[in-house]
């Protein structure tokens, strides 16, 4: 799979996910581009480079991004209560996505 295409795929599919929930100020959609394309090719550099080719692998990494993103967005967007799980929900999305395409 190529990093830019799985880089795409998880902004494609992230930012219209928040832009739904109101994120969708210049703000919001620059800062979600932004932090997507960081931990998307940050997890899957790792993937490629430093871990074992493993669900477990995958799992973790996913985990580190949700924890990433929800600390980038709350610095960035303020305690909202529902940040974590949309943050959550958003990266189920598109890694599910993303297992079914590739």
């Amino acid at each position: 799979m190529s990093l830019f295409l799985a880089c795409a795929l998880t902004v494609l599919i992230e930012v219209p996910f928040l832009a739904l929930f109101g994120f969708r100020s210049r703000y919001a959609v620059t800062v979600t581009v932004c932090a997507n394309v960081i931990t998307n090719l940050t997890l899957n550099l790792c993937l490629r480079f430093l871990l074992p080719p493993s669900l477990l692998s995958l799992a973790c990494g996913e985990i580190a991004v949700v924890l990433a993103e929800f600390a980038l967005y709350r610095i960035a967007f303020g305690k909202k209560r529902e940040l974590f799980l949309l943050t959550l929900a958003a990266n189920v999305l598109s890694c599910g996505l993303g297992m079914v395409v590739f």
